[in-house]
């Protein structure tokens, strides 16, 4: 009797100790669980940290390149060349208004394709002048209108120059200084457009 009751509180007793290695073990593996949940929620915070830092920085970059981009000394500024005014000719009278009011906005890209676009139009009208001259029966007309198109090809060419310099396209804007002083007499800016040759060199 005494040996059945010892053997039944020994299987009590053995079967408490599985039953607290089960629990011991389940918690351990609950805490496990928890921790690689934690784990988890920490990585994906971290991402979501440096996505919102990225973008802040990228955002702070728009912002703050547009602006160094204004402040910075260009040759226009250095030289206290002004703004240009294109006179407005009977032949692109709205173009000329066009392009004015894109520069007085600070558009600068927009007024340089405009300006571009305009400029080539003038250049092959200039060609039609010089290199085909039977398309005109009155060579005096026709040497009247080569002179208008000269002088509003050397206003255009002024403007694009002048964009060119806002744009920070030097390169372009020296090659295009070179054209405008082939023709001295029509040159309105000859004095600053030689002096800018001379910064950019």
């Amino acid at each position: 009797m005494n040996e059945e009751r010892y053997n039944k509180t020994e299987a009590n007793a053995l079967t408490q100790r599985i039953a607290d290695r089960l629990g011991a073990r389940q918690q351990k593996l609950d805490l496990m669980e928890q921790w690689q949940r934690q784990e988890g929620h920490t990585a994906r915070m971290r991402r979501i940290y440096i996505a919102t830092a990225v973008a802040a920085s990228l955002a702070a970059l728009m912002i703050v390149v547009p602006i160094w981009r204004q402040n910075a000394t260009s040759p226009l500024d250095e030289l206290g060349i002004e703004r240009p005014q294109l006179t407005e000719y009977r032949s692109a009278e709205s173009v000329a208004a066009e392009i004015d009011r894109l520069i007085d906005e600070e558009n600068y890209e927009l007024a340089l394709r405009k300006t571009q676009k305009a400029l080539k139009g003038s250049d092959l009208t200039l060609d039609e002048l010089t290199y085909v001259p039977e398309l005109w029966d009155d060579q005096e007309e026709a040497q009247y209108e080569e002179a208008a198109e000269l002088a509003h090809n050397s206003d255009l060419r002024w403007t694009y120059i002048y964009l060119l310099l806002k744009t920070g396209d030097n390169k372009s804007a020296k090659k295009e200084l070179k054209k405008y002083l082939k023709h001295p007499e029509y040159c309105e800016h000859e004095q600053e457009a030689r002096e800018l040759l001379k910064r950019l060199d």
